[in-house]
């Protein structure tokens, strides 16, 4: 199943930052691309990533269920998503 979700606009540049935690569970936020701290956002991060995407929180629990399902990698979900708006179909 594929949802589509709205990508990143110019003018708000609302983001999803995602973390890969050390027992291999992630998670995940939208915020203001300037609120991304320079320092791990999750106690127990492997990674963290940028994801230009603004998902609703249903959208974005799909996500979420879709990474620690191990149906989606991190890698994958990072192909989606623009800067300059848009939509992207995210297989969940």
């Amino acid at each position: 199943m594929n949802i589509t979700v709205a990508n990143t606009l110019p003018d708000s540049a609302r983001i999803t930052l995602v973390g890969e935690l050390q027992d291999g569970s992630f998670k995940a936020k939208v915020m203001t691309e300037t609120d991304v701290p320079y320092t791990p956002y999750w106690d127990k991060l492997l990674e963290q990533r940028i994801v230009y995407i603004q998902p609703d929180e249903e959208q974005l629990g799909a996500i979420l269920a879709a990474l620690n399902e191990r149906r989606l990698s991190l890698d994958e979900l990072q192909n989606y998503g623009s800067s300059s708006g848009g939509t992207s179909s995210i297989p969940v």
